[in-house]
């Protein structure tokens, strides 16, 4: 990889971090509007999912005792099945159709993040965290973007929004877990697929690190509506592609 694709890599991952830590979410969006035109796309999904995995970590550890496991549980469970189950049906698809589905991911998420977040709730019973977990491993496990459904329940069962994120965070824990562990058994992530891990991950720490300064400080309308209007675009350019 030449030096500007590794310099884009490192900015959209900075990019990403900040996304994720200010919104609770986020990353596997940022990336996956990207990373898919200069990797493959079975590359892009298990580097972005690695990495989804590591920003879960350094935001929900921290926070731990704000994770409400009450709530978490009956989403986290329908979450392991269906990321893991979605992973293996992945494998068989071909390339050109899951980029294609992709951007239609991408515009979907960039239509909900700018015109509905924080404005759809539902009732935060224990049948809806299923589905909400079912609904949102499937996307992890497919285009490593399985945030907004799982937002949406939460939004509607957390006190605060230090619950909210902590407890979203403990959910990507899992279910970006089992999917990085099946597409390792399934031979996905490879030796390359580790080094571009690592290559970021001091890039995702820094960005992490800028949101979480900027958490109670910026104004996250503006900040959605530029990400996200990034992502419809490219939702869209890989929608014909």
């Amino acid at each position: 990889m030449d030096w500007m694709l590794t310099a884009m890599m490192m900015g959209t991952t900075v990019a990403g971090g900040i996304v994720a830590s200010v919104c609770g979410f986020g990353f596997g969006a940022v990336a996956m509007a990207t990373w898919p035109y200069f990797l493959s796309y079975s590359q892009a999904v298990a580097v972005s999912a690695l990495c989804g995995a590591s920003t879960a970590v350094m935001i929900a550890v921290p926070h731990w005792h704000r994770i409400n496991f009450r709530i978490l549980l009956p989403c986290a469970l329908s979450g392991l099945f269906f990321s893991a189950a979605s992973v293996v049906l992945s494998l068989g698809a071909a390339e050109r159709m899951m980029v294609h589905a992709l951007g239609a991911m991408l515009i979907a998420v960039s239509f909900y993040s700018i015109f509905l977040g924080g404005r759809i709730r539902i009732k935060g019973t224990p049948l809806t965290g299923m589905v909400a977990g079912a609904v949102g491993g499937a996307c992890a496990g497919l285009f490593a973007v399985g945030g907004p459904p799982v937002a949406i329940y939460l939004l509607s069962s957390t006190r605060d929004n230090q619950e909210y994120r902590a407890t979203l965070n403990a959910h990507f824990c899992f279910t970006s877990g089992v999917a990085t562990f099946m597409r390792w058994r399934s031979g996905v992530i490879t030796p390359t697929t580790v080094q571009l891990w690592l290559l970021v991950v001091a890039a995702l720490a820094f960005g992490i690190f800028l949101g979480n300064k900027i958490f109670k400080r910026l104004d996250a309308r503006r900040l959605r509506l530029a990400v996200y209007g990034y992502l419809a675009v490219s939702g869209v350019t890989m929608l014909f592609k």
